[in-house]
């Protein structure tokens, strides 16, 4: 409850309950009492605190119930908790009849790294995912030694480790060897994992006696994620969370290097467990842009409007070139949200061998954003097909004057005769941060990113071109409808806004 030091309370067994719907099998109804858990009660990150009778071990407790002051819970009989032994962390198919069971995460998910503007990002997009995200700190500031995983330490299952760490929290409920169980209950349910086994420092116990988790009243351990790698969670059933001390997880080292126009520069490092021989995918649409919103606020120090550019790489062996693409961007949410969309083509690609050997994000950013807005246009009244035209377009500054723009653009060859309407739009608007909420809580549920529009790539070589699709230019786009838009002004400096029409009237050539 406090640190790395396991304490110990009273359990008064108050009965066996059989065996309901959703529940793997019998379980045993506690009381708790003492000293460490009077004044909280038992809440979310004590899931996986043996139970010792007459020096065995009965069980580990698992789920509340939502009494009051959170003093009477259930506990999983240790038979159901041993009743799946950890395997060695190797790459295996997933287990897809308990996929389609899962169930969202009994614990919360506890995040260290991030600061208040990106984690709320995560928290919306994980309340929209059915989860609920808690922050804590990476570890006092002193450091702390690695712990020895016994019956009664805290311990994670962690989806990313490093500058941005994210996992479950609970409790180690036995050990046999190198061979670990914890939590009691299930961390998703998902059969075989590759996930982070690591140690955990408990800052304290967050008391709220109503627990009540749908509204956030709930007591849990503010406890870290972002503890020691001391080997691999290999196994997720619904009786417990299991794990193997000593060899690490196959894993994906991520870099995000943020630059200020000012010259400061923000390095965050972070490595992803790599599930994806699994079908679960390695976390790069998740935590790739987690990470991102972290480096570009620590160098900003504000939340303010952003102009910036990023570059984005993956580095597969099959293929000499890293996949990856650049673009500036007027808004940080924009960013972010190709960086999920390219993280989640990676994570769920599975049609040919990909062996993702690390990924690289790289940010120039500088505070504010110059703002242009179309009022006016002006253009021939008579064009023909085929014809090059010059277009005069009037730009708004905001808080500023006015500017006028030139713009050669071409007629289509295959405009048919008539009264035809020319549109001029800004392409620079934000995507809103609505959206990349939704591509983070498609992540948390192992769904983001399907490639785009197109068809499934079905090579490494398509899966960059598709990633590379994801270019787009900044400025002001043409089109004569219905046909396609095209750039006809590029910028990186000014972010144009508003939209004009011209009628035309189109007639035939040699007229």
């Amino acid at each position: 409850i406090r640190g790395t030091e396991i304490s110990s309370f009273d359990v008064e067994v108050l009965d066996v309950i059989a065996q309901e719907t959703g529940l793997s099998g019998p379980r045993i109804l506690v009381r708790a009492s003492g000293p460490a858990v009077d004044e909280s009660g038992i809440g979310q990150g004590f899931s996986g605190s043996p139970i010792l009778c007459d020096g065995r071990n009965a069980g580990a407790l698992s789920e509340g119930i939502g009494d009051y002051g959170n003093n009477v819970v259930l506990a999983t009989p240790i038979e159901e908790i041993l009743g799946d032994r950890p395997a060695r962390p190797t790459r295996a198919r997933g287990d897809s009849r308990l996929a389609r069971a899962a169930r969202p995460l009994a614990g919360p998910l506890m995040v260290s790294g991030l600061s208040s503007r990106t984690r709320l990002l995560l928290t919306r997009a994980a309340r929209r995912a059915g989860r609920t995200v808690l922050s804590a700190p990476a570890a006092p500031a002193g450091g702390y030694p690695p712990v020895d995983l016994r019956p009664g330490a805290s311990v994670a299952a962690a989806f990313s480790t490093g500058d941005v760490a994210i996992g479950g929290v609970g409790t180690v409920a036995y050990r046999d060897g190198e061979s670990v169980w914890a939590f009691g209950h299930p961390l998703d349910g998902l059969g075989r994992r590759l996930l982070f086994l690591q140690d955990s420092y408990v800052f304290g116990v967050i008391s709220n006696p109503l627990g009540l988790t749908d509204v956030g009243a709930m007591t849990y351990k503010l406890a870290s994620s972002a503890g020691h790698v001391l080997g691999s969670m290999t196994s997720d059933t619904v009786a417990a969370v299991g794990g193997v001390l000593g060899a690490e997880p196959p894993s994906i080292p991520l870099r995000v290097v943020g630059r200020h126009a000012d010259g400061s520069v923000v390095t965050l490092e972070s490595r992803l467990a790599d599930e994806r021989s699994l079908g679960d995918g390695a976390g790069l649409s998740i935590v790739g842009p987690l990470a991102a919103g972290q480096a570009v606020e620590r160098l900003m120090r504000s939340f303010g409007p952003v102009t910036l550019s990023m570059c984005t790489r993956f580095r597969v062996r099959e293929l000499r070139r890293p996949m990856g693409f650049c673009n500036p961007y007027f808004d940080l949410d924009s960013a972010l949200g190709h960086l999920a969309n390219a993280g989640g083509m990676v994570d769920t690609f599975d049609l040919s061998p990909l062996h993702v050997e690390s990924a690289e994000v790289r940010l120039r950013a500088r505070p504010g954003v110059v703002e242009g807005v179309l009022v006016g246009a002006d253009a021939p009244g008579r064009v023909r097909p085929g014809e090059r035209i010059r277009a005069r377009l009037v730009v708004q500054r905001r808080n500023g004057g006015r500017r006028r723009l030139s713009v050669p653009l071409r007629v289509p060859a295959s405009l048919q005769p008539g009264v035809r309407t020319l549109v001029f739009a800004g392409s620079g608007d934000s995507i809103g941060d609505g959206e990349i909420v939704i591509e983070l809580a498609g992540a948390l549920f192992g769904i983001s990113g399907d490639g785009g529009e197109g068809p499934e790539a079905r090579s490494a070589r398509e899966l960059a071109r598709a990633i590379r699709g994801l270019h787009r230019p900044l400025g002001i786009e043409a089109r004569f409808r219905p046909r396609p838009a095209r750039t006809v002004v590029r910028s990186d400096e000014v972010s144009y806004s508003g939209k004009v029409r011209l009628r035309l009237r189109v007639v035939r050539r040699g007229r």
